[in-house]
């Protein structure tokens, strides 16, 4: 999708990737466990149905393609594990990270205050802005 017009026509079929690529995380985090029965893997589909509250089944049908709340639900419990959400959701990813460079770089106290103060340029900006129009 390149454009608005492209998203705003898009159908469910069209994010089938989404499912695909969270399944793909999930069967990385699953290999990449100790465990050695893969089964009792804590990224096993049936586990991270437990850890997300919802039914085996669920899981199953969002790593199908199934569009719905519980897919964003996936997507935020990946993205606490250190995971690119904008790897799972933009349709072209390949100069996007699947995994968060500088996670948590938000909560740095150096880039906290550089946000505060773009932010207040930002507000100050745009009352400015408003005033002239």
């Amino acid at each position: 999708m390149k454009n608005i017009e492209e998203l705003q026509n898009a159908t469910a079929k069209d994010f089938k990737f989404i499912g695909k690529r969270l399944k793909k995380i999930r069967e990385e985090l699953k290999d990449n466990d100790d465990v050695e029965d893969k089964r009792f893997s804590q990224f096993s589909a049936k586990n991270v149905a437990i850890s997300l509250g919802v039914e085996y089944n669920a899981l199953i049908n969002i790593e199908r393609g199934t569009i719905s709340v519980l897919t964003m639900k996936a997507v935020l419990f990946y993205h606490s594990l250190g995971y690119n959400p904008m790897w799972i959701l933009l349709p072209d990813n390949e100069f996007t990270p699947k995994q968060n460079i500088g996670d948590n770089l938000v909560y740095q106290s150096d880039v906290q205050e550089s946000y505060r103060k773009l932010e207040s340029t930002m507000l100050e900006a745009f009352t400015e802005f408003k005033g002239k129009i």
